[in-house]
């Protein structure tokens, strides 16, 4: 596979390029595009790779893999010639969730692990397992997005593509809710979470219960703004990535 141009990350990255990788996770439903004006926000020392899952955007056709653990190991497998240091992994809510399940199977495999592990808005594993909103009917489910801002207004009008992110969603959320990790030590590298003050999905209450995945450094940085705070490149939550996350400072 040519990894300048790989499914698996919008846009082009290559092997040997200079500089620090920031891989991105989307929340759940979501694509890479999340992060599409992250680049240009972040310093110029830092590449930005966000990570296109299968099963959106443009890998609608990819088939989604049905459990947390798979998905993570065929993001290994994919990305791995991309995976060294130095290199951090960033993920927002289900993501979050999906860069601590790559980091571990890269830890099981004796790979080299991130400088950091940053997780934004993200229950850890031992509370994600108490969600069922999978199990929600679509319109409640649709109702629960609507509530948390998780579409925009003037994109319910497209039926097609509402039903389409419901459906993504749906298998995200049970993935998410049915990852159990196996038992052991902590993952031995920094773990850096950012949570927002009035994240009505999860609250920073909750996003402190990481501290108990952290074989090593453990931090809580908060700031204003929903669920989806941490997308805004104007914002606090945003600022605290650009100016602490890739340098591991």
């Amino acid at each position: 596979m040519n990894l300048a141009a790989t499914p698996w990350l919008l846009g082009r990255v290559e092997p040997d390029a200079p500089g620090e990788r920031l891989f991105c996770f989307p929340h759940a439903g979501s694509g890479a595009s999340a992060f599409r004006r992250w680049p240009g926000a972040l310093p110029a020392s830092v590449r930005c790779c966000p990570v296109q899952l299968p099963g959106r955007e443009n890998r609608l056709a990819d088939p989604m893999p049905d459990t947390m653990d798979e998905l993570a190991q065929h993001t290994v497998e994919a990305l791995l010639p991309l995976l060294r240091p130095p290199y951090v992994l960033f993920g927002h809510s289900f993501g979050g969730l999906l860069a601590y399940a790559v980091a571990r199977h890269l830890h099981e495999r004796g790979d080299p692990l991130p400088r950091a592990l940053l997780i934004s808005g993200a229950r850890p594993p031992h509370l994600a397992a108490q969600e069922s909103y999978h199990t929600l009917p679509y319109d409640e489910l649709l109702a629960h997005v609507r509530a948390t801002n998780g579409i925009a207004e003037p994109l319910l009008r497209h039926e097609e593509f509402v039903r389409r992110l419901l459906d993504v969603l749906r298998v995200d959320l049970r993935i998410a809710a049915e990852y159990r990790p196996p038992a052991g030590a902590p993952l031995p590298c920094p773990v850096r979470c950012l949570a927002a003050d009035d994240d009505p999905v999860v609250p920073p209450s909750l996003v402190e219960g990481w501290r108990a995945y952290a074989g090593g450094e453990f931090d809580l940085r908060r700031g204003p703004g929903d669920h989806y705070a941490v997308y805004d490149v104007s914002g606090a939550l945003f600022a605290e990535i650009a100016r602490h996350g890739p340098a591991g400072r």
